[in-house]
């Protein structure tokens, strides 16, 4: 007898979506099984992608080649602070353009009529040098040449504005940073992290006033080489006249360190991780007991198949099958609530929690997986269907 193994077919029934159909209460269970399983993988994946972006949000835009930092640094929760004079020393090489310090430190921060004192990311350099690749801070870092002017990022959370519209009207927006007035010369797009919640950037000297540090010091280091220098090159030239006390990383290779230390020396990148695989078990689990007891309760008709001459092969792809319908139908609908839930989370945190074409292809592939797994674990039971006993 010939097997057609078509999914559809015009000329007969599609028994696996009957079966489905038979018993509406757990296939509205299995759908939701795979909704829960879409949304939860979804959005771990999403915010622990949000996690490392956002790790380098004020550093993917620096406008350099090299960036050096403080031996002992491992991570910008930590970033020690090193002698200028050792960035200084990649000035005599004739590879290099120029190259900019920036200071970075967590300080207190507090509107002029804000009751509370929340931590901030302050960031200082010299505004004379071009540092930073961003547009909007390009065009308005000479504001940062007068003492006490900082750049406000307005995508920091609501807690510390919005001020932007009060700027626009050309009211004074004074600010307090560890109990020092500032005053805000504009506004700039960087983001926010899971470190901080605001950040501003501010003039070298205005940084050193602000912190009370003296000068002379540096967190971050950075190098532009001159067109058409070869990074890699000009490290491995020139790797013997680096100081022991400070690394040097290109600089897609220090947005790696940074994202690297969320992932391994932060518990939160392991917890993204194990609820995603949290979410496979579940979704397994429920997608499987549907499965099975859809065989057990359908175990009569698949007998009474065999016995009209259908072979084993046939009954394991109507069980294939509705996993299949269950995936097709439950996976869409997941997405669709998952992007609801990751507006709400970016208006909540200021996160850029989105769904990526590769983070849906990511988790189709695993609903896939798992309904696959699911429905070779319930064809077990089809070795319990029994043509005889439909004529006992």
């Amino acid at each position: 007898m010939r097997i057609r193994l078509s999914w559809f077919d015009a000329n007969r029934l599609p028994i696996a979506w009957f079966l489905l159909l038979r018993f509406p209460r757990k296939f509205i269970t299995a759908v939701a099984g795979i909704v829960f399983a879409t949304v939860l993988i979804l959005s771990q994946l999403g915010l622990r992608a949000a996690l490392f972006d956002s790790s380098i949000s004020i550093f993917k835009n620096l406008n350099a080649d090299l960036v050096v930092i403080n031996k002992s640094s491992i991570g910008s929760l930590s970033l020690l602070p090193f002698q200028n004079s050792r960035l200084k020393i990649f000035d005599r090489y004739p590879e290099v353009a120029h190259t900019a310090p920036i200071r970075y430190s967590f300080v207190r921060w507090r509107f002029n009529d804000a009751d509370e004192v929340r931590p901030a990311i302050m960031v200082g350099y010299d505004p004379r040098i071009p540092t930073f690749n961003q547009e909007d801070i390009f065009d308005q870092q000479s504001r940062l040449l007068l003492p006490g002017r900082i750049l406000f990022d307005e995508l920091s959370r609501k807690e510390f504005g919005p001020r932007k519209s009060k700027f626009k009207s050309q009211q004074p927006d004074l600010a307090f940073v560890n109990y020092q007035r500032v005053r805000v010369a504009g506004f700039v797009r960087i983001g926010v992290s899971f470190s901080y919640d605001a950040c501003f950037l501010t003039s070298l000297p205005t940084f050193e006033a602000i912190s009370y540090d003296i000068p002379g010091r540096v967190e971050i280091g950075l190098v532009k080489l001159n067109p058409g220098i070869d990074a890699e090159v000009f490290l491995t030239q020139i790797k013997n006249d680096i100081p022991e006390d400070v690394r040097v990383f290109r600089k897609q290779d220090f947005l790696e360190f940074e994202k690297q230390y969320w992932d391994q020396s932060k518990p939160i990148g392991f917890v993204f991780f194990f609820n995603s695989v949290l979410g496979f078990i579940v979704g397994l689990t429920i997608f499987y007991q549907i499965l099975y007891t859809d065989v057990v309760n359908q175990l009569p008709a698949f007998s009474m198949m065999l016995a009209l001459a259908h072979t084993q092969l046939r009954l394991r792809l109507i069980v294939f099958q509705e996993s299949f319908y269950l995936a097709a139908i439950g996976y869409p609908v997941g997405v669709l609530l998952c992007s609801g839930v990751f507006q709400v989370i970016n208006a909540s945190t200021g996160l850029d929690v989105k769904i990526t074409i590769s983070r849906a292809i990511i988790c189709f592939l695993v609903i896939v997986l798992m309904s696959t797994c699911s429905a070779l674990m319930a064809m077990l039971k089809l070795d319990d269907a029994n043509p005889i006993e439909v004529f006992e």
